[in-house]
């Protein structure tokens, strides 16, 4: 039970810092609050981020470092709502 509890609790903070990290991205909170921790039977924590929209699922793109290469073309933010 403790290894669980331990688990809930760190899935939990994570996905408050990733709700927090998707706000400061410019996603809408209500869209934000979807991302919740989970936890397995066995203790295993897990990060549900549930759905986006399409133009969200963009700026999420836009803020992650790996989407910033040369390589990756402009995404069309304004192009979605």
């Amino acid at each position: 039970m403790d290894q669980y509890k331990s688990a809930r609790a760190e899935a939990d903070h994570v996905a408050g810092l990733l709700r927090a990290a998707l706000i400061r991205a410019g996603i809408p909170e209500l869209e934000a609050s979807r991302v919740r921790g989970l936890v397995t039977g066995s203790g295993r924590a897990y990060i549900e981020l549930g759905a986006l929209r399409m133009g969200s699922a963009v700026k999420l793109c836009e803020a992650l470092p790996l989407a910033r290469t040369s390589t990756t073309p402009a995404l069309p933010a304004d192009s979605f709502g």
